[in-house]
């Protein structure tokens, strides 16, 4: 048990000790934090979806407003503006567009408007929109900062390129929210990856890179000490069921002796 104690005390101490900005004791100022201001994505929304609206059944379009632009197969913004935080990775970007989705000669009309680009942290994404409009049911909706999908960010392939940080491929799924308001698909439901680009500079996005697979890294130490911390408990727990039984097994003797 001592061992898996300060095998934690090893993991856990890094994550939470101060960092020494200024190890020699110079007095020289700490370098200014990585942060962006802006960036771009690419997103194709669902393609199955697109399909659909394209197709013979609809019949129906989709076009663009504002900071948000088609070109086949993507919807893409590079007007982005907002504020992240590099490292520790957080903040939010968004921009102001729409894309409507119609069909059905009219009766499906689906605006999705004022999409907000929220990172949690280096793991999760959450994208906000407004959304009006009749759904493919037919339902009227008129809502505004519903979360619509979720993203993991650490399955994304991140980058250096040019002056920017990209995080390619982020997997994106379908909130409650987000299946209640859109209408069509359930909970859970696989959306078009989204790739995300932020404006930064190379050194900047190359230390946003290194705190992110630093934290990637942490993952598995902590889930070895999590599978010790099991192995010992289990131990523990065996070791005093067998007490146990020896005992009662010694009083039983005792009991039933020629003697007692």
């Amino acid at each position: 048990m001592i061992a898996a104690l300060a095998l934690v005390a090893a993991v856990a101490l890094p994550l939470g000790a101060p960092i020494d900005r200024d190890p020699q004791g110079t007095g020289a100022a700490a370098p200014a934090p990585c942060v962006s201001t802006g960036g771009a994505c690419t997103w194709g929304f669902k393609e199955s979806f697109r399909a659909y609206i394209s197709g013979s059944i609809a019949n129906g379009e989709w076009t663009t407003e504002g900071g948000i632009g088609y070109e086949t197969p993507f919807f893409a913004s590079d007007v982005l503006t907002g504020q992240v935080a590099l490292a520790p990775f957080s903040g939010e970007l968004a921009v102001d567009g729409a894309m409507r989705f119609t069909g059905h000669e009219g009766i499906l009309d689906t605006t999705i408007s004022n999409l907000r680009l929220e990172l949690v942290d280096a793991q999760r994404l959450e994208l906000v929109v407004d959304l009006r409009g009749t759904t493919q049911e037919f339902v009227e909706v008129d809502t505004a900062n519903v979360l619509f999908a979720t993203g993991d960010l650490a399955a994304a392939q991140w980058s250096v390129e040019g002056d920017g940080l990209l995080l390619a491929g982020i997997p994106l799924v379908l909130t409650a929210q987000g299946a209640e308001a859109f209408g069509t698909y359930p909970e859970g439901e696989p959306l078009d990856p989204l790739d995300l680009r932020l404006a930064t500079s190379p050194e900047c996005a190359e230390q946003a890179i290194a705190a992110w697979q630093t934290g990637q890294g942490l993952l598995i130490p902590l889930l070895l000490v999590s599978t010790v911390l099991l192995a010992v408990a289990g131990s523990v727990f065996v070791h005093l069921r067998l007490r146990a039984a020896k005992r009662r097994a010694a009083a039983l003797r005792d009991d039933y002796s020629p003697g007692a």
